[in-house]
């Protein structure tokens, strides 16, 4: 799958992105084998499915998937010409972001250019996580976020993780770098941790997005984003 991409020289983007503060970010020059790895992810991302009674868990904990499966959302990026690209950021441990240039409308999904010449299919897939996450932020076309925005999209992150898996068993054992302990690996284990106070997933929420306002009008706060934003202003 081919999206069109901007040139590298573009200005800096202001990043909206989960941590505290702004992260700023810029496009890198890409090669073509770069490319490759981009395009594999795409169509990897176009491929999955999503396990229908993940789907159903996600939505009994207040969470509302942007997408039905990889398809839909590959074609949304299509259809919107939104580019992927890797990118420079000024927190180097952020693994990618949505950015908007100066033109109205302009959305750009990047990913830090740390992963560039990531070309493992593990770490292929683990690309393909990532523009998940970001084509659902940039579904919204809006510039606010909100803790119930981040838990919609990480629950991307997780329904993709989770087709992978099925599609590739094993696929993910013995990874360990940060993109896959501080990622990848991370939030199914938090989403589907044993028990219904999922104490473990609000407690990561909370030291990343807590800082952001429970809900918004187009991600309206659940039972879980409300007691996230209490933990924030407990602390």
């Amino acid at each position: 799958m081919r999206i069109a991409a901007i040139s590298s020289s573009c200005p800096h983007f202001g990043a909206r992105d989960a941590l505290k503060g702004i992260i700023y970010a810029r496009p890198v020059k890409t090669d073509p084998a770069q490319r490759g790895i981009i395009d594999e992810a795409l169509d990897e991302l176009e491929d999955v499915e999503f396990n229908k009674t993940d789907v159903m868990y996600m939505r009994s904990l207040g969470i509302t998937p942007a997408f039905n499966d990889g398809e839909e959302i590959v074609d949304f990026l299509e259809e919107n010409e939104i580019p992927i690209q890797y990118g420079r950021f000024s927190d180097k441990d952020v693994h990618a972001c949505l950015a908007r240039g100066e033109e109205e409308g302009t959305r750009t999904v990047l990913i830090n250019e740390r992963y560039k010449n990531a070309s493992s299919k593990p770490e292929i897939l683990a690309t393909a996580e990532a523009i998940a996450h970001e084509a659902g932020h940039a579904k919204d076309n809006d510039t606010s976020n909100s803790i119930q925005e981040e838990l919609d999209n990480l629950a991307l992150n997780v329904l993709v993780h989770r087709g992978f898996e099925n599609k590739y068993p094993g696929i993910y054992q013995g990874q360990n770098s940060f993109l896959f302990r501080e990622g990848v690996n991370l939030y199914p284990k938090l989403f589907f941790e044993f028990g219904a106070d999922k104490t473990g997933l609000k407690d990561r929420v909370s030291e990343k997005y807590g800082h952001m306002k429970a809900g918004d009008d187009k991600h309206p706060a659940s039972k879980m984003a409300n007691e996230i934003k209490q933990l924030d202003l407990i602390a």
